[in-house]
């Protein structure tokens, strides 16, 4: 009898502490998925960057890695939506990118507004991804954020040691299906399944 109460006592305690660790995280990962479980875009893509940071050039190798029929065009308007199926954004500013391109921040946002309403007139399905917001930590990037997640179908990110609790409150404020990994090459899983 002995043999049998410890035994229970066993999955009694296993139990709990399973019950337990399921009610501190479900808060946390209440809209996170490894990856998506049905796809929601097709192809072709279009890749822009809002911010104007060099890290859609990334995403664009990522799509290339994965066989995805894409586009990268970092200055892409409204207007080029009309031959793409979804529309991939990777958000960060950068000063140094805008610069370059001979624009400002105000045009910036003005552009991806533009390219927001006609994703959503068109009913195109939007994938952000956000490959450095712990570096890419300005007022400029959090505005590009608060301007796109409202459109957001998709959200994949990377994971720090602390995700930033702001990006995680907007996140669940706007219901949004989300992904966070720990490297940039592990992008490529939750970003395939948006297509397969």
């Amino acid at each position: 009898m002995r043999k049998y109460t410890i035994i229970i006592l066993c999955f009694v305690i296993s139990f709990g502490l399973m019950g337990f660790h399921a009610y501190e995280t479900s808060s946390q990962s209440l809209y996170m998925y490894p990856n998506l479980p049905a796809p929601i875009g097709k192809e072709p893509m279009l890749i822009t960057s809002a911010g104007q940071s060099v890290e859609g050039g990334i995403i664009k190798k990522l799509a290339n890695q994965l066989h995805l029929e894409n586009d990268y065009r970092p200055r892409a308007l409204a207007s080029d939506l009309y031959e793409y199926k979804t529309l991939v954004i990777v958000v960060g500013y950068s000063y140094n990118g805008l610069l370059h391109k001979g624009r400002q921040f105000k045009q910036e946002q003005k552009r991806i507004k533009e390219l927001m309403v006609e994703a959503e007139k068109s009913n195109l399905p939007v994938v952000v991804f956000d490959l450095d917001m712990q570096i890419r930590d300005y007022k400029e990037t959090w505005a590009m954020v608060d301007q796109i997640l409202p459109y957001t179908d998709y959200f994949i990110g990377r994971r720090y040691d602390e995700t930033p609790k702001e990006l995680m409150e907007k996140i669940e404020r706007h219901r949004l299906a989300s992904t966070f990994v720990n490297e940039i090459q592990d992008m490529k899983i939750p970003f395939n399944s948006v297509f397969r």
